[in-house]
C-alpha cells in the first residue's frame, strides 16, 4: 500500500493502430462495394434466365402438335410476359398464362434483323417460332427479332439474348 500507481500518459494513437484500423476499415468498404455490386446485377441475370427459359418452353410448345407464341410488355412498372398455348383442335381457345419476370428498374430492348431497336413499354412485342422447324416468325411488317438486351435502368448493367432466325436457337451471351 505504500507505493503510489504511477499515471501513464495516453493522449493518443500509436502509428501502428492507425494502420490496423484503416486496413480493417477497407476490408469492410471493400466487401460491401462488392456486396452492392452482387445485388445490382442480380435482377438483371434473373430476369435473362426467365426470359431464356419463356423463349425455350414457347419454342418447345409450338413445334409439339401446339400453335405458341409468347408477348413482353411493361405493366406497372415491370416486364410482363403473356404466353399464348392453343392446342390443334378445331375451334380450341388459346390458353394464357401471365407472369412478372422482371423488377421495376429492369427493363428489355429489342433489336431486329433490318438493325432497329425498340425499348420494351406497354405495347406487345411478339415472338413466336414456326412449327416444323422452330425457326422465328416474322412480324407483319417483316421484322425478326434477334436481339433481346436486357438492362438495369439506374445502372446501366445489361445481358445479351441472341435469337437465330433460321433455327429459333436461345443462348444467352456473356
Amino acid at each position: 500500500m505504500g507505493k503510489k500507481m504511477e499515471k501513464v500518459d495516453n493522449r493518443g494513437m500509436s502509428l501502428v493502430e492507425i494502420i490496423v484500423v484503416l486496413a480493417f476499415m477497407a476490408v469492410i468498404a471493400g466487401m460491401a462495394g462488392y456486396g452492392l455490386n452482387l445485388v445490382s446485377k442480380k435482377p438483371v441475370e434473373e430476369c435473362t434466365k426467365k426470359v431464356e427459359i419463356v423463349l425455350n418452353r414457347n419454342r418447345t410448345n409450338s413445334m409439339g402438335k401446339k400453335e405458341a407464341w409468347v408477348e413482353f410488355y411493361v405493366k406497372d412498372g415491370r416486364v410482363t410476359v403473356l404466353e399464348y398455348t392453343l392446342s390443334g383442335r378445331t375451334g380450341a381457345t388459346a390458353q394464357t398464362t401471365e407472369a412478372v419476370i422482371g423488377d421495376k428498374d429492369v427493363n428489355l430492348r429489342f433489336t431486329y434483323n433490318d438493325g432497329s431497336e425498340v425499348a420494351l413499354d406497354a405495347t406487345h412485342r411478339r415472338i413466336a417460332f414456326t412449327r416444323d422447324s422452330g425457326a422465328l416468325v416474322s412480324e407483319a411488317d417483316g421484322r425478326v427479332c434477334t436481339k433481346i438486351e436486357v438492362y438495369k435502368v439506374s445502372t446501366g448493367y445489361k445481358k445479351t439474348i441472341e435469337l437465330v432466325e433460321l433455327t429459333g436457337k436461345v443462348r444467352i451471351l456473356d
